[in-house]
């Protein structure tokens, strides 16, 4: 009887202590970071611009949706794009910044595929799209929004800012 209990004592605490550590993970401060292999840029030399595209994944996003439009101004902010976009002179620059959550369909770890079978890109996720921020050299005022979605991707509530300002 002993040795049973050492024997599932053995397993318990191994296990229970790996519960809590993923429960530490999932929980605390919002992370932000660009998914690998996502940079879009695109526009042909007789267009008037290029735009791009950059997609990241937010970890634990704040509740609410003020504070979520804070959280993707903040990275935005702090992780300027325009800088490492070259265009040619006369040409605009369209910038699209896209944050996602973390969801079992679309994993921290997720990359796109491209397979002959079967493929899974970010606009078969847009259900875990919860903010985005749009922008351009011809109209550098920002525009971000921010949706409170249910796990199906039904939006049920959205904020539109433009700057600082609250659009109805």
């Amino acid at each position: 009887m002993k040795i049973l209990a050492l024997i599932i004592g053995a397993l318990f605490i191994p296990l229970s202590l790996a519960g809590c550590a993923v429960g530490e993970k999932s929980g605390g401060e919002v992370e932000i970071f660009e998914i690998d292999n996502t940079e879009e840029v695109f526009g042909k030399p007789d267009e008037g611009g290029v735009t791009v595209r950059r997609h990241y994944m937010i970890l634990n996003p704040p509740e609410g949706l003020a504070e979520l439009k804070e959280a993707a101004e903040r990275y935005g902010r702090d992780h300027p794009i325009e800088a490492e976009v070259k265009v040619v002179e006369g040409k605009n620059r369209f910038f699209h910044m896209y944050f996602y959550r973390e969801s079992d369909d679309l994993p921290r770890d997720w990359q796109p595929d491209e397979g002959y079978l079967s493929t899974d890109r970010l606009e078969h996720h847009k259900n875990d799209l919860i903010a985005s921020i749009k922008w351009s050299d011809v109209d550098p005022q920002k525009e971000y929004r921010s949706y409170r979605k249910t796990e199906k991707g039904k939006i049920v509530e959205e904020v539109h800012f433009v700057g600082d300002w609250l659009v109805e």
